[in-house]
């Protein structure tokens, strides 16, 4: 019992003690860092205490060590995918480029050809480059059907296709292709609200800003589920051709 006492000792000194200059440290003025690192340290610490107490003083059989590490390792595995969806959570949407004007009307800008490029970043994995052709056409109803071609990363190009009507000064209704609903789009100055459930029961919010020169738009896509965002576009697209 002692050799494993003492082999446990031996291998959770190093972070006591990295504790104890810490403490130390603050005491003598020394400005803490709050960082997820920093956090990770003191739950290492507290948990290598904690667990060494038991074995130590309370008797408690080393098999607990083995099945606490594993649990531990489970959790640090959490934070990971908690940190991840902080990342996605936290994208902020670019408030201010919101403007009076130009008032934004998709179905001018949209008209004629346009092309995006962008990144998709999703829980888990490295941003994605994303770049989208479009060609918007008005149809006898008055309506614009846009059809849009996307390339994301290294996956093969897909299509999908929008239909946009106008329902009053500041409202616009409409299909997607990639949508299980209806389509809602407000417009307030420059600014454009989309709203749709993707197949699959993914809820999705795009703002798009119109620049002042009526030739670009800034868009931000945001992709949620159960509540959580899950992926996130930042793309500017330009218009090329009317």
């Amino acid at each position: 019992m002692r050799d494993g006492q003492g082999s446990i000792e031996k291998r959770y000194h190093l972070p006591l003690k990295l504790k104890m200059a810490s403490i130390s440290l603050e005491g003598h003025g020394a400005r803490r860092v709050n960082s997820p690192l920093a956090a990770m340290l003191d739950f290492l610490t507290a948990w290598f205490w904690y667990v060494h107490q038991l074995v130590r003083v309370a008797g408690v059989r080393r098999t607990y060590f083995t099945d606490s590490v594993r649990c531990m390792f489970h959790i640090i595995a959490m934070c990971f995918l908690v940190q991840s969806l902080a990342g996605c959570a936290s994208f902020p949407v670019p408030q201010t480029l919101a403007s009076s004007s130009p008032v934004f009307d998709p179905l001018i800008f949209f008209s004629g050809r346009t092309e995006g490029r962008g990144n998709l970043k999703k829980i888990l994995s490295s941003p994605i480059p994303v770049i989208v052709h479009g060609h918007g056409i008005m149809d006898d109803g008055g309506a614009l059907v846009l059809n849009q071609e996307v390339l994301e990363g290294q996956k093969p190009p897909r299509k999908r296709s929008w239909r946009i009507h106008r329902l009053g000064d500041h409202s616009y209704g409409g299909s997607l292709s990639d949508a299980s609903g209806p389509v809602k789009i407000s417009v307030e100055g420059n600014r454009m609200h989309i709203s749709f459930t993707m197949d699959g029961g993914f809820p999705v919010d795009q703002y798009i800003f119109l620049a002042a020169d009526g030739q670009s738009a800034k868009n931000i896509m945001l992709v949620r589920k159960l509540g959580i965002r899950v992926a996130v576009l930042d793309e500017e697209i330009v218009k090329i051709s009317r």
